[in-house]
């Protein structure tokens, strides 16, 4: 067999093994954007462990020790505010569909009447493609033990995954790849980080900003906020729409009010809570992050959206060291160079 032959048969098994791999994703994408969250979570936990073995704490006890103190804690909080959290949430699924009505109905007499009943049919469209996705309790579950599993296995023993990685590289790109490894470790942990600060500190604004207004299930709302942080974008929209709908059942004018808070939360979020959070922790184009988070929602739903930033900021750390640095020679600063 010739070079070229060789070449050609190369070329093709590498097409047909990505096909194949593609396809598997399209398959099994929910077990692997799981075991992505898993894989996040146990990198944060490895670092908790980390510092642990230093004060001469194992591993297998301290992983251990630091999940179930965080299992505590928040169930701790949610011990505290769940009698309150639960009745509001039912109030608002409760009330949600007739405030729908309620607003069709007025929309419908309007001089755009048309436009208003396609407005009002839209909303609710929405509103329930939102609701079901949030009292899915089973698939959380489930999908949360999963993830927490493991996360637990990647904190405890981490060596063994990185090993194995490194067996698939060539002995002379082995240092080369230790470092992009690295590099992608600590990246991913500050996004993990970033996102966890963005969603308290948007929770918890939004929350006290509608009890200001009297907004009924304020604080289920400002939970509500603060849980859709973590997609960039798209879910502070997705989180306005029920608040601004039940706000709209008392009057136009708190709908108003409601609807200029989530405006001055997102510009706070953007010109001063992000900056802070998370553009010192990674560096990622606006533009790309609207595009990949739009992308995958498209194709992959609600899962492939909340995975879109993390798997982004990974892409765009391996592009930069593997490509932009080695082959093309270009002077570009990656993960923790970017820090100042």
């Amino acid at each position: 067999m010739d070079i070229r032959a060789t070449t050609a048969l190369r070329v093709t098994a590498i097409v047909f093994g990505v096909l194949i791999a593609l396809r598997f994703l399209w398959i099994a994408h929910a077990i692997f954007f799981v075991t992505f969250f898993g894989v996040l979570i146990g990198l944060a936990l490895s670092r908790a462990a980390d510092l642990l073995e230093e004060h001469r704490v194992r591993r297998a006890i301290g992983a251990p020790a630091t999940l179930i103190a965080c299992l505590a804690l928040v169930t701790a909080i949610g011990t505290t505010i769940a009698p309150s959290i639960t009745g509001q949430a039912g109030e608002i699924v409760r009330d949600l569909p007739k405030a729908m009505q309620s607003i069709e109905r007025r929309l419908v007499h309007d001089e755009q009447g048309q436009l208003g009943v396609l407005i009002a049919r839209e909303l609710r469209g929405m509103t329930h493609m939102l609701f079901p996705v949030i009292s899915s309790v089973l698939g959380a579950i489930g999908g949360a033990i999963i993830i927490l599993f493991i996360a637990m296995y990647i904190a405890v023993e981490p060596d063994i995954y990185r090993t194995g990685i490194l067996h698939l590289v060539p002995h002379r790109e082995r240092r080369r790849a230790e470092e992009v490894l690295d590099t992608l470790r600590d990246t991913l942990r500050q996004w993990l980080v970033a996102r966890l600060l963005a969603m308290i500190a948007i929770g918890l604004i939004t929350g006290l900003g509608l009890t200001a207004m009297r907004v009924k299930g304020a604080a289920a709302l400002g939970i509500l906020a603060g849980v859709l942080e973590i997609i960039p974008f798209f879910g502070p929209i997705a989180s306005a729409i029920p608040a601004v709908t039940i706000a709209l059942t008392d009057s136009p004018q708190k709908a108003l009010a409601v609807l200029l808070l989530y405006t001055v939360i997102q510009q706070l979020e953007g010109h001063l809570i992000t900056p802070l959070i998370l553009e010192r922790r990674l560096d990622v184009p606006p533009v790309l992050t609207i595009v990949s988070v739009a992308a995958m929602g498209i194709v992959f739903g609600v899962l492939g959206m909340l995975v879109a930033e993390p798997i982004l900021a990974a892409t765009l750390v391996v592009t930069k060291m593997l490509y932009v640095q080695d082959v093309v020679h270009d002077d570009v600063t990656v993960g923790k160079e970017h820090e100042t």
